[in-house]
């Protein structure tokens, strides 16, 4: 079963990244806090204040702060999983601070997005 795109734009990694509506319904199911927040994802992927790329996951995980959001001041993290030149979003929430743990910085500066 195909499913639909629900949006698709060039991330700061140069590749083309889309969210399904399949993925979607999983996200604003389990993460209700995200409803309304498409322009947020987008903006994440296109301007991240950071990108991780965590081995054992086979992710990158895109995080950008936001002063305003449904859930106070916080990281809108989106992981997206890339093959072929492209991506695709896994999952999105938001998140109080970014988790750097066995993962390998690929865009933006460590020091500059602290907490």
């Amino acid at each position: 079963m195909a499913s639909d795109v629900v949006f698709d734009v060039k991330s700061r990694l140069d590749r083309k990244v889309r969210l399904t509506d399949i993925q979607w319904s999983h996200i604003e199911t389990r993460h209700k806090e995200l409803r309304g927040q498409l322009n947020k994802m987008k903006q994440t992927l296109i301007d991240p204040d950071i990108v991780y790329h965590s081995a054992a996951e086979e992710t990158h995980q895109y995080y950008r702060k936001f002063t305003k959001t449904p859930v106070t001041e916080k990281y809108l993290l989106l992981v997206v999983k890339h093959q072929d030149g492209e991506g695709f979003i896994i999952t999105a929430f938001f998140v109080g601070r970014i988790r750097r743990r066995e993962k390998v910085l690929v865009y933006g500066s460590e020091n500059s997005h602290l907490v």
